[in-house]
């Protein structure tokens, strides 16, 4: 019998919460915990997959300097530059 979304995610919440106290549990662990509970109950997969953005590694913040910056720091301007 195919259960709803509410009774799968609460089944889901439980099995994070049990192995969250003996394992860090990372984004893959978690899809797969996520996967197998919908599929153990009649889904063919997971309707709400955890979102890729939140899955990616945060970005290094780059600081482009202009042309300008770039030959201030030499002692250089533009027009030595041109």
């Amino acid at each position: 019998m195919k259960k709803n979304f509410t009774e799968i995610e609460e089944i889901i919440e439980n099995r994070i919460a049990k192995l969250e106290e003996e394992y860090d549990l990372d984004r893959y662990d978690i899809e797969e915990i996520r996967t197998e509970a919908y599929r153990e109950n009649g889904w063919s997969s997971d309707p709400f997959p955890l979102d890729e953005e939140e899955a990616e590694e945060p970005e290094e913040e780059w600081h482009y300097r202009s042309i300008e910056e770039q030959l201030a720091e030499v002692g250089m301007s533009m027009r030595d530059f041109l």
